[in-house]
């Protein structure tokens, strides 16, 4: 009787957790807008194809710009160092996109500038 009892109550909560509106991302989806420039994962490839949105020689700075790219909806924007990724130029890089291609990084640019995102370039980065 009193597994009866627990299924049907387990099965009650269920159901009222598909009828509640909630808080949850589903709820919450007419909120944000809309945009292909997300924010991507933080383990980083040895190497991969992406999009530079400035090189710095201090960190100071390349945080400064990725604040700025973010509010400019760049939500991805991140920063690498040259002590991980030899393949830079300078000690810090502002990027945005991972890549397994030059083309999708390509693509990936010409979206960053209907963000009003200029000055940038593709980039394959290695370790």
């Amino acid at each position: 009787m009193a597994a009866v009892a627990a299924v049907v109550g387990l099965v009650a909560g269920i159901l009222l957790g598909f009828s509640s509106p909630g808080t949850g991302p589903a709820a919450q989806a007419g909120t944000a807008p809309e945009t292909s420039i997300r924010r991507t994962a933080t383990t980083l490839p040895a190497e991969f194809h992406t999009v530079i949105l400035g090189s710095f020689n201090d960190l100071a700075h390349a945080d400064s710009k990725r604040r700025l790219l973010r509010e400019q909806g760049v939500d991805d924007a991140a920063v690498l160092k040259q002590a991980d990724y030899s393949s830079l130029r300078t000690r810090y890089a502002v990027y945005s996109g991972r890549f397994g291609n030059r083309r999708a990084a390509e693509e990936h640019e010409a979206e960053l500038a209907q963000l009003g995102v200029t000055n940038s370039f593709y980039k394959f980065v290695t370790r």
